[in-house]
């Protein structure tokens, strides 16, 4: 006799950005909640991202007004719930002889820009002085006709999505990692659904089911038991490389025009010692878990970025990378030729059965996260869901409700032993949550020994414990970004922590 299905209100599928959301959300509005993820958190596009929150000026372009709109007011929900994880940045942008955006096209766009966000808490485009350029390092000043200004965010993608599942979890939500599943079914009122999680399975009865897999949302329909409809899908993957930052240093973020019309970002990382140059839009037509960055889109931003910068030694070349990454769009396919131009909007489609139904989700971008979460959810409630009122907006998120100057003021009260470095890279990554390390310590001293540069025990088994970290790879390259400063030996002194606890 096959066993009795567990109940719940609501399953999610996947655990990248737009999934842990969706979790999120429901579980604050009384929700049973139970969301699955196959491989680990934030493992395949929400950690692949150019780490932005912003509003997307190049949209303007294509007369996105309300996608840019919906960005900016998001930009700064964004900067009051997730302080420790959010910071602004400045984009200085530079506008040289010949270029397709002249001054006083850029000036009007980013006015509008200005106009739709509706800022509080970010300053106002500009224009530098003559002065101010000129003490520019190494931005090359011929052919340069002005420097323009903008605001926007940067965000730790992972520890983003991270955040919002632990909050979800400590709103009663079932969330896990290394969680699949392998069938689904219409039932009465809605869908059973097997799961199959450390080796064992079990049998699930959700009333709603939301499909937020991604680049991977039309395989899970394709494997279910039902006939879903779906929509097709446009692969494009954006690739980014990361340089150590070069001499002198430039603390500021540039958006650069290219030859070819696109943007380009550069963008100081990890408290300036990495500058990451990004992003592409190519074709992904391989299985999107296979995504790299290729050598001619390498050879693409490295061309950008040397045509405006001087490089030490010379043009920067591939023997500067220490590293790069690939993420792959799942976008809804308009037809248009270009990537570039295809929508970054969300869409989903909605079908009932009886008295539950099933949304699939498409495309979508990291900063509306959240206000994609508070649609999918209206979109149930009209399918019969009850369930309370939007409350997401102004809630702080898991570790987010200490202001930046608290976090700052946290990092200084750091346990003896304690470096400066560690404490404050805790307090911009764990926020509040900061105090358990602290606690830990407290509790048993030992635990503030480092086991690799900057790693100690206590943040190994926090990461275990509460964030779910099952291995180095998951520690070194999600739960922080760590694998850039340790060795060989280091790391393989965490994979072996890992495989003893």
């Amino acid at each position: 006799m096959a066993p009795t299905p567990e109940h719940a209100d609501l399953l999610v599928i996947g655990g990248g950005i737009n999934g842990a959301a969706v979790a999120r959300d429901g579980a604050g509005r009384g929700l049973r909640v139970v969301l699955a993820e196959r491989n680990d958190y934030a493992s395949a596009t929400s950690s692949a991202s150019s780490k932005l929150i912003h509003g997307g000026l190049r949209y303007l372009e294509h007369f996105e007004f309300s996608l840019v709109r919906e960005s900016l007011r998001e930009r700064e929900t964004m900067l009051r719930i997730a302080p420790h994880l959010t910071r602004p940045l400045r984009f200085l942008l530079p506008i040289t002889a010949g270029q397709s955006r002249p001054a006083w096209m850029v000036w009007l766009g980013l006015k509008l820009y200005d106009a739709l966000s509706g800022r509080q808490l970010l300053a106002r485009s500009g224009r530098l002085s003559r002065d101010e350029v000129v003490a520019l390092p190494r931005l090359r000043k011929e052919h340069l006709r002005a420097v323009l200004h903008y605001p926007d965010c940067w965000v730790d993608d992972a520890r983003l999505v991270l955040e919002t599942l632990l909050d979800a979890r400590t709103r009663g939500a079932d969330i896990a990692n290394r969680r699949e599943v392998t069938t689904i079914a219409p039932a009465e009122n809605g869908y059973i659904a097997t799961l199959k999680e450390n080796g064992h399975e079990r049998s699930l009865h959700a009333r709603f089911v939301v499909n937020t897999a991604g680049p991977w949302a039309n395989q899970v329909l394709e494997h279910s038991d039902i006939d879903l409809p779906s929509r097709k899908l446009r692969l494009v993957r954006g690739s980014h490389v990361v340089l150590a930052m070069p001499q002198p240093a430039v603390t500021t973020a540039f958006t650069l025009q290219n030859s070819d019309g696109r943007v380009v970002f550069t963008i100081p990382w990890l408290d300036g010692r990495f500058l990451v140059i990004g992003t592409t839009d190519q074709p992904q037509t391989e299985d999107p878990a296979t995504a790299y960055c290729s050598d001619q889109e390498r050879d693409y931003l490295l061309d950008c970025y040397n045509l405006y910068f001087d490089h030490p030694g010379g043009p920067a070349g591939a023997h500067d990378i220490v590293w790069t990454w690939a993420g792959v769009r799942a976008l809804v396919d308009d037809g248009r030729d270009d990537p570039s131009k295809v929508t970054r909007s969300a869409r989903f489609i909605a079908t009932r059965n009886g008295a539950g139904g099933f949304v699939t989700v498409y495309g979508g971008k990291l900063t509306t996260h959240r206000r994609l979460a508070e649609k999918i959810m209206r979109r149930l409630a009209r399918m019969g869901a009850m369930m309370g009122g939007e409350w997401t907006a102004s809630a702080a998120l898991h570790g987010g409700d200490l202001p930046r100057r608290q976090l700052e003021e946290l990092a200084a009260k750091r346990p003896p032993g304690l470096s400066e470095t560690l404490a404050r890279r805790w307090a911009f990554t764990y926020g509040s949550e900061t105090m358990r390390l602290y606690d830990a310590i407290a509790s048993e001293p030992a635990l503030a020994k480092e086991i690799a540069r900057g790693i100690c025990e206590a943040e190994l088994r926090h990461a275990g414990d509460v964030e779910d970290a099952r291995n180095a790879e998951d520690f070194l390259y999600r739960r922080t970004k760590m694998f850039l400063d340790i060795n060989t030996r280091e790391r393989r002194k965490i994979e072996q922590w890992f495989s003893c606890v």
